[in-house]
Order: structure tokens, then C-alpha cells, then sequence
């Protein structure tokens, strides 16, 4: 399991999608930005999805990656979804004409996370750190699945309060929570999935 291949096509088409917001914001275009949001969420989305769907396929009896490594490509994913979102946040409410008095703080609180996660990997990414323990990974595994439930009920506050049809300047923060929300909850469920696929195959063998 590898991001390495698709890596560069990715981020350029990120940063397309990242500038096309960018743009909409600028001049108010809300379906605009809805659809660069929404291709930001969906391209994080696929790029897990193919990296994960070869150990869904993989014969019980076939040797691959450990949960280790699998939770490495797909926390990189979740890093990289949080920093999207924290760039767009900036460059939204600190570079446009479109104003909230929040969204710097969101985007710092993105920013944040995104770090947070980073420091996460360089953890997980050595193999003798107590993180990188089954035990740390499972409970990893865990959180992310309390993440995608709690984010989850936010989303459906968020749809069912109305707020994605404001006329107040938090409309593009809005539609970063959703496209960013649905990223997140996709990748916690992918990172759930492959995890126990590959918990039973090692158990098996």
C-alpha cells in the first residue's frame, strides 16, 4: 500500500480544486464553490478508496500490508484532508471579500489538527514507537470510528438547521464543514474496514 504513484496528480488536482473555491468565494459563486468543495471530498475519497480496496480483495490466505502500514497511507489522507481545509479557510476569509468572524479560527483549528496528525505519523511511522503497537493501533482504529459517528451528527445538525442556505458570509465555512465532514467520516470508516480485514486475515494465519 503506497500513495507514492498517485501522489502528484492528487495534489494537483487539490490545488485546482483548493483555487477553484478560491475563485467562487471571490466573487460570491456559491454553486461554484459547492462543486470545488465537492471535488476536494471526492478525490480524497477515491485516492483511499483505491489504495484500500486491494486488501478488501486479497484472499484470506494472500500475505500484505499489516494494519501499521495501512493506517499509515490513510491517516496521510485524513492529514492531508485537514490542511485543505484549513488553506481554504484562509484563503477564503483572509484573502476574499467574503467575511466571518470565525473563519481564521477555524482554519487555524484545521491547521491544528492537520499538525496534530502529522506528528501522529512520524510516531507511527516508527516501527519500534509504543504507537505503532497493535494495541495503539486498535485504539486508533477506535477513535476514528467515535470521529466519523460524532462528525457524522454534525453534519446532520448542520444540513437539517438550514445553515447551508445562509445569506450571512459563513456560507463557504459551511460548505467546507460539509465537504470536509463527509472527507473524514469516508476515510474513518475506510480506515475501520481495512483494518478488520486485516485483523482476521492475520488471525487466520
Amino acid at each position: 500500500m503506497t500513495l507514492r504513484p498517485s501522489l502528484p496528480s492528487l495534489l494537483i488536482t487539490l490545488a485546482a480544486a483548493l483555487i477553484a473555491m478560491y475563485l467562487a468565494a471571490s466573487h460570491v459563486l456559491k454553486a461554484e464553490a459547492a462543486v470545488a468543495a465537492a471535488v476536494f471530498a471526492l478525490v480524497i475519497v477515491v485516492a483511499a478508496i483505491r489504495t484500500n480496496a486491494p486488501v478488501w480483495r486479497r484472499p484470506p490466505s494472500a500475505a500484505g500490508p499489516t494494519p501499521r502500514d495501512a493506517l499509515l497511507v490513510t491517516t496521510k489522507l485524513m492529514m492531508l484532508a485537514y490542511l485543505w481545509c484549513a488553506i481554504a479557510f484562509y484563503a477564503i476569509y483572509l484573502g476574499t471579500n467574503t467575511r466571518w468572524q470565525h473563519g481564521w479560527e477555524y482554519g487555524t483549528g484545521m491547521l491544528l489538527i492537520s499538525g496534530a496528525y502529522g506528528y501522529y505519523l512520524s510516531r507511527l511511522s516508527d516501527p519500534a514507537d509504543h504507537l505503532s503497537s497493535p494495541n495503539a493501533i486498535e485504539r486508533m482504529v477506535r477513535f476514528s470510528a467515535y470521529l466519523a459517528f460524532l462528525i457524522g451528527a454534525g453534519l446532520v445538525w448542520l444540513v437539517g438547521s438550514g445553515k447551508l442556505a445562509t445569506l450571512k458570509g459563513d456560507w463557504a465555512a459551511n460548505q467546507l464543514f460539509l465537504a470536509g465532514g463527509f472527507a473524514v467520516i469516508c476515510l474513518s470508516a475506510i480506515i475501520v474496514k481495512t483494518n478488520s480485514a486485516l485483523t482476521e486475515r492475520h488471525a487466520a494465519n
